[in-house]
């Protein structure tokens, strides 16, 4: 029979790389939810009595709102 090999070392891992492409997708999924909101508020504006100006204002706000706190 074959011999096998049970030297098993764990591999190695570049946890700083990890933590900055994790990172990477909260910023993305964070920014990505935003625009998909307010282009969602944009489309309703043109079809629905939402007014553009409170589209705009609103979609300020939330822009500003997320880049402060989160």
């Amino acid at each position: 029979m074959a011999t096998h090999n049970h030297d098993h070392q764990p591999p190695a891992m570049d946890y700083a790389e990890h933590e900055k492409t994790y990172a990477l997708f909260g910023e993305l999924m964070k920014w990505g939810t935003a625009v998909s909101v307010i282009l969602v508020m944009l489309v309703g504006s043109i079809w629905g009595p939402l007014p553009w100006a409170f589209t705009l204002l609103v979609s300020a706000l939330t822009i500003g709102v997320i880049a402060k706190f989160f």
